[in-house]
């Protein structure tokens, strides 16, 4: 079976997922555009195909005559297409075609039937619509659409058809809002944990990611609409992330941060891609001739379109020469003034730039618009907010849920058993989904772990909702907040000044609460937001600082002071009108910390000893911890990996007074647990989309047997990864010290041991690993060998198994991993059932960049295989011999 990068991979064992609905077959042209893609068109050749379903193949054969005519002749005359319609364009109309005539469309050339091509942001659901020409809602009322799992989610489900099932529900979506381009599936690696943008990826490995981003462009291509994987090349932090220059040698770029992109160019033939923020060795992304006409469009023959990302720091004469498509987004008024606009033309009027060079732009603009059928009447509709949809993306939601201690096999609960429930943390009620940046969704509902828990237990068991107080002072709740981050999430507003009076701005930035720490620097900074009070009466603004301080509301100064202890404290009461909006401004001038706080007429907060009796009267108490799109957001990394809000401290003293509290964490980042060894029972949801709570209810009672592996590695301290440890996170370059060794990699080679490690996951059943066995002893040049192993579930219970595949190279010139993920296989296992898993190895596998050949070098040795159910639990081994043949 051929893998993303077009080796040989393990054979799937084809199944129906758990709780999979109807929508699992996908539409007929799934077939037709493999077709297309791999230049087959026979059904028993797309048989072997990976990515293939029973469901999908039986699509294949049931369609009649005259629309495999109609999508055949479609496909065959896109060359033709595009030969016959770039002569009749003028130099003016081809221009114009790469670069935006909108925020998210370039422009129509009606007299030829070139329609406007329409993009939307969506890695998981498809964006509320934008005005046409600035960055404010449209304002519709009918721009709802399915809101997604994030890919973090389907990534720890381990499972292609997750990723099938996430890809199809996009690309319908994104028809049925009349969008050409869903600008998703991101594929950059969770290298730091602290990166704003992890919860939108697929973990830490590029062989898993590599993995899941096929099936993921297939199906969201099979909807007539194109994909985008993002963002190329090494956007891995969000820290100046439009200025920070990625250095990596060229074995990591090679090994680590291309093979996910590789795969959905060489695998996928995915049509389109969005170009990274950062710079690569100096240079823009976009505008790399290595990373682009070298690698993507020379080495792996990508025949569609870069564009890139918006207001990306590029130039007109690089970005042209070296290979970039479309310019979509540039801080200037006008769309004429845009590098590949005005001053384009004029480098070709000029002779700087030659024609031929714009013709190869447009021409894969055109094979773009044609491919999906931009210009063919029959294109298909898509289809919106329907039940399959929910259904499917509950489903998602479920497979990605990951049981990471069970001790005391508390999980699953017996609803007969409860009478009194005691709900608490920051997740219990929260959504999600209209927050993180460009990928919110507006979507017609979202159900909490809260709501979730009513719905399962009914009104037959007391559910109390309880938001628990910390004993240590605590910044105003973002409850309150109406000021938003222009990702969609409460936040103030920071601004530093280099004066004294703070006049000089020197830069501004936003915060999730209202707290800073100078960190012995001395600082003149400004924290400001806009607050609406939920109830009249008077409130107590609570200042904790060392320092100058001054508070204003609505510009009015309604206290200052000098602070000379950090742990001093100042409170000034004033009457505030429910409903009625408070420009709140906090001026800090020291070298230490301030917070600003308040007391309301009656708190939000449940004080220690009342949520701590609760908890100890209670027959269940859930917590539901972790991180929001406060701290999970693009344009900002997290500044730790400390769970916001005091969260520890409530959970530690939980945990005492019931030992049998169930800590249920949301988010997509690695978080510090130092209370783990206490909690007997921990469970990671990621954010589960609008069927959250439901998919979360159902696996905590039993209804779904969780399945889910972490596609990163959980460390137990920030120090313990790679770049902190290395020193190697700043805002001005990046050089990717820890070369091939991320995430998994690092921890085993400097043997230290995470919190949880990349691959782990209960599940309510157990399972044996036995049997193992090779095809052959040795193999010699670009033989292949098969590995197989007998998988038992040995419980009463029926559930799912990841069996994972590492190798490790004995003895190797260059430093290798001790384990490389190179093989899984989600296996669905009815109580007491055994299967054999298949996995074929080809010499890629072994392979590691050469750089002194500038290629993929398998070296003569001893290889291991290890199989295991995470890269910390390996069951089995064996050994073969290769030979090189030169």
């Amino acid at each position: 079976m051929v893998n993303p990068l077009g080796i040989i991979m393990p054979i799937r064992h084809k199944h129906k997922p758990q709780n999979s609905a109807s929508s699992t077959t996908l539409s007929p042209l799934y077939s037709a555009l493999l077709m297309c893609s791999f230049v087959t068109i026979s059904p028993a050749a797309l048989a072997e195909h990976p990515n293939i379903t029973p469901e999908t193949l039986h699509a294949l054969t049931v369609l009649s005559d005259s629309e495999k005519l109609r999508i055949g002749d479609r496909i065959s005359q896109v060359e033709d297409e595009v030969n016959r319609l770039l002569p009749q364009l003028t130099l003016a109309e081809k221009v114009s075609l790469v670069h935006a005539a909108g925020k998210f469309h370039i422009p129509a050339i009606e007299r030829l039937g070139i329609h406007e091509m329409w993009m939307s942001d969506g890695p998981h659901g498809v964006r509320y619509e934008i005005d046409r020409n600035s960055w404010a809602p449209a304002g519709w009322t009918n721009d709802y659409s399915t809101y997604l799992p994030p890919l973090t989610a389907v990534a720890a489900s381990w499972d292609p058809n997750m990723a099938s099932l996430h890809g199809n529900i996009l690309g319908a979506e994104a028809r049925h809002r009349n969008k050409d381009l869903i600008l998703g599936p991101g594929v950059n690696l969770a290298r730091l944990p602290l990166y704003g943008r992890n919860f939108e990826y697929m973990g830490e490995d590029p062989f898993l990611v590599a993995s899941l981003v096929v099936p993921e462009v297939l199906a969201i291509q099979a909807n007539d609409v194109g994909a985008t994987v993002k963002h190329y090349a090494l956007n891995t932090q969000e820290l100046n992330r439009t200025g920070v220059n990625a250095k990596p040698d060229e074995r990591t770029l090679r090994e680590v941060y291309l093979p996910a992109f590789e795969a959905a160019v060489k695998q996928a033939n995915v049509h389109s891609i969005m170009g990274s923020y950062n710079e690569f060795r100096g240079t823009n992304a976009n505008q790399s001739a290595h990373l682009v006409n070298t690698i993507l469009k020379g080495e792996w023959g990508f025949q569609g379109v870069l564009l890139t990302d918006w207001n990306v720091d590029i130039n007109t004469y690089d970005a042209a020469m070296n290979g970039l498509d479309i310019e979509m987004g540039t801080d200037v008024a006008d769309f004429d003034d845009y590098f590949f606009a005005k001053p384009l033309l004029e480098m070709i009027n000029a002779g700087k730039i030659p024609v031929a060079v714009l013709d190869d732009k447009v021409r894969r603009i055109l094979r773009l618009e044609l491919s999906i059928g931009m210009m063919d009447k029959q294109r298909l509709s898509g289809e919106r907010n329907t039940q399959a949809h929910r259904d499917d993306a509950r489903t998602i939601a479920a497979n990605g849920i990951v049981l990471l201690k069970n001790d005391s096999n508390i999980l699953p609960l017996n609803a007969n058993k409860l009478k009194r429930v005691l709900v608490l943390g920051p997740n219990a009620d929260k959504r999600h989904g209209f927050g993180g940046g460009s990928s919110e969704v507006k979507t017609l509902y979202e159900i909490s772990p809260l709501e979730g828990l009513k719905a399962k237990l009914g009104n037959k068991v007391d559910i109390t909702l309880m938001r628990a107080a910390s004993s240590k002072f605590m910044p105003i709740p973002n409850d309150y907040l109406t000021t938003r981050h222009w990702t969609g999430t409460p936040s103030w507003q920071i601004n530093y000044y280099t004066d004294k009076a703070m006049t000089k701005l020197a830069s501004e930035s936003w915060i999730a609460d209202p707290q800073f720490d100078a960190k012995g620097q001395r600082q003149f900074v400004e924290i400001k937001a806009n607050l609406k009070p939920i109830e009249s009466g008077s409130h107590s603004f609570n200042i904790k600082a060392d320092g100058n301080i001054a508070l204003f509301i609505n510009d009015k100064p309604l206290l200052t002071s000098t602070m000379a202890q950090s742990d001093s404290v100042i409170t000034k009461a004033i009457k505030l009108t429910a409903g009625e909006t408070y420009a709140v401004s906090l001026r800090y001038q020291g070298d230490q910390q301030a917070t600003l706080g308040w007391e309301t007429p009656n708190s939000l907060y449940n004080s220690e000893k009342e949520y701590l009796a609760a908890a100890k009267k209670a027959d269940a108490v859930f917590y539901f911890a972790g991180l929001s799109h406060a701290d999970d957001r693009e344009s900002i990394d997290r500044p730790d990996m400390i769970l916001p809000g005091q969260q520890d401290e409530v959970i530690a003293k939980l945990l005492k007074a019931n030992p049998n509290t169930i800590v249920f964490m949301i988010g997509g980042s690695a978080v510090e647990m130092p209370w783990a060894d206490s909690a007997s029972t921990l469970v990671w949801g990621w954010y589960g989309g609008m069927e959250a709570g439901n998919a979360y209810a159902e696996m905590l009672f039993g209804d779904t047997n969780p399945s889910g592996k972490m596609p990163i590695t959980l460390p137990k301290k920030l120090i313990d990864t790679a770049p902190i440890a290395l020193n190697d996170y700043n805002a001005t370059e990046s050089l990717y010290s820890e070369g091939v060794f991320i995430g998994y990699r690092w921890f085993e080679q400097q043997k230290i041991k995470p919190l949880f490690a990349f691959g782990h996951g209960l599940s309510y059943s157990k399972f044996s690993y036995q049997n193992i066995s090779l095809s052959s002893a040795s193999i010699a040049g670009d033989d292949t060998i098969t590995v197989k192993v007998d998988i038992t579930n040995t419980s009463k219970v029926d559930g799912a198994e990841v069996a994972q595949l590492y190798l490790h190279d004995v003895k190797a010139s260059v430093p290798r991993p001790i384990k490389e993920l190179k093989g899984f296989d989600k296996l669905w296992l009815k109580a007491g059932e055994t299967k054999t898993v298949s996995f074929t190895l080809t010499q890629r596998d072994l392979s590691f960049w050469d750089v002194n050949t500038n290629d993929w070098l398998a070296e003569s040795g001893t290889f291991e295989v290890m199989i295991g159910a995470s890269v910390a639990d390996i069951r089995l081994r064996k050994t073969f011999e290769y030979q090189q043949v030169k």
